[in-house]
């Protein structure tokens, strides 16, 4: 009953009654709630990113990858990762799916140059090895991803102004002999499209057309032999809607790469009298990409136990994003930390409020004394008061945060017409759009840690007035 009433005076006390103090009041609730809603968005942004960041990275790359260190005793003639033949790679591939791996494919990465009539511009090549004659199938299970293309082909198939064309087959795309697939960025960047022919160079052909003389200069390399570049059509289109793989990767099959590079021979030379395809990596995707470690402790041990002239390296997808991945995860909490503080802020204008309040109340404080209510009443009024700011502060700053992260969208295309300039540049942020992601724990915890400091900035008013005398503030004018 005495806690009912105390809650009935607290919130007599916090109502507005169009005075200055009602004013202040309002001031302070406004200032926790713009508080709390900035910290939420802020959140629920640096959230958005990551938890977007890593999709993107899943769906553009493997879940872990496998490629061969040079050996420290001989440096590999075309400067670059020695390569896998055929049968080692189906072994390992083997190997992998028998450890767990969902999926595995034999790459060709590596940097290329993109020439489209007089303009050149380094890109990076991604090829595969063709399971059937003239066709690169990736197929896909109910929850089996080998390569992510028809996760992105459902946007991809939209049409655009290039009219760009991606397989209907959601397993399947077509790269028959000497063509390639690139994206829709590429395609307007040098004005292309699907039947096009674009021309590509091989870094280990360029390298040969020039080698050191005795004094360290460059100079031609008249052992080279000469060579005709390679001429490739244009198969389709895709999109990733992530800016720096679209900007950069394009698909070939791997008979094709192991042309353009020159590796037709290559098996039989370094490994012995075997030829056939050849590749720099091995590809693997997993069911749970987020839980790895029992694989991917399994995948070293098997690797550190064959013998062979090269290391075999393996890297998670997390083991090639740690530092980005860390970097988003520390900046998360200092701008938790530091944001805070707008919270903090907040908390100190309700000190000024309520000790306004007791002021502007000694006669009612001293009456209630004299009416025999305690010192430990009198300060939890005022304790609830500065809760019951917390509160609404928190309520509206939770609504307000939401508002803007449904609506974050509108809000920046608002702020490009009125500034002229792109708040959310993609060329910097990777991503085609602001992601965001409200993670309701978190913004508990907002919740909690604002009421919290607002209950504590009301400490010192609500000590001054339980320690008034009665006698004192009844004769208080």
């Amino acid at each position: 009953m005495q806690f009912l009433t105390e809650l009935f005076l607290a919130w007599r006390y916090f109502k507005p009654k169009r005075s200055a103090v009602s004013v202040i009041t309002l001031i302070s609730v406004i200032g926790v709630a713009l508080g709390v809603s900035v910290l939420i968005v802020v959140i629920a942004v640096m959230t958005g990113f990551t938890d977007h960041l890593k999709s993107k990275l899943l769906e553009t790359g493997a879940h872990g990858q496998i490629q061969k260190g040079l050996a420290k005793s001989e440096q590999h003639p075309d400067g670059v990762t020695p390569y896998f033949i055929q049968s080692e790679a189906g072994e390992l591939i083997a190997s992998l799916k028998a450890k767990g791996a969902k999926n595995a494919a034999a790459v060709l990465k590596s940097p290329v140059l993109l020439q489209v009539g007089q303009s050149c511009e380094p890109k990076i090549l991604l090829a595969f090895d063709p399971p059937e004659e003239g066709k690169t199938d990736f197929p896909l299970g109910d929850a089996t991803k080998s390569f992510p293309l028809p996760e992105a082909a459902v946007k991809a198939q939209q049409e655009t102004a290039k009219n760009a064309v991606f397989p209907r087959d959601p397993g399947k795309f077509s790269l028959k002999k000497n063509e390639v697939m690139i994206s829709t960025a590429m395609a307007d960047e040098f004005n292309l499209q699907a039947g096009d022919k674009i021309v590509l160079h091989s870094q280990n052909r360029l390298m040969g057309l020039v080698k050191r003389d005795k004094n360290g200069r460059f100079v031609q390399n008249e052992d080279a032999e000469m060579y005709m570049p390679s001429e490739y059509r244009i198969s389709g289109l895709y999109t990733f809607e992530k800016y720096d793989f679209d900007r950069n990767v394009i698909f070939m099959n791997l008979e094709d790469a192991c042309e353009l590079f020159a590796l037709g021979d290559y098996a039989g030379i370094m490994e012995g009298p075997e030829t056939g395809l050849c590749a720099t990596h091995i590809f693997l995707w997993v069911d749970d990409p987020f839980h790895m470690k029992p694989f991917n402790e399994a995948v070293r041990q098997d690797l550190n136990r064959r013998i062979s002239r090269h290391r075999l390296l393996y890297f998670s997808w997390e083991d090639m994003n740690r530092q980005i991945l860390g970097v988003l995860a520390v900046e998360k909490n200092m701008m938790f930390f530091l944001l805070i503080f707008i919270v903090l802020v907040a908390a100190f204008s309700i000190t000024n409020t309520l000790i306004t309040t007791v002021v502007q109340k000694t006669r009612e404080i001293g009456l209630l004394k004299s009416m025999g209510i305690s010192s430990g009443s009198v300060m939890r009024i005022f304790v609830l008061q500065g809760a019951f700011v917390g509160v609404l502060g928190s309520a509206f700053g939770v609504l307000l945060g939401w508002l803007v992260i449904v609506y974050r969208m509108n809000i920046l295309e608002v702020l490009r017409h009125i500034t002229g300039m792109e708040i959310f540049p993609k060329q910097l942020y990777l991503f085609n759009e602001l992601p965001a992601h409200i993670v309701w724990s978190d913004v508990a915890l907002i919740v909690v840690i604002s009421i919290v400091l607002c209950t504590c900035g009301a400490l010192i008013p609500a000590f001054r007035a339980a320690k008034l005398d009665p006698a004192r503030a009844l004769r208080y004018e």
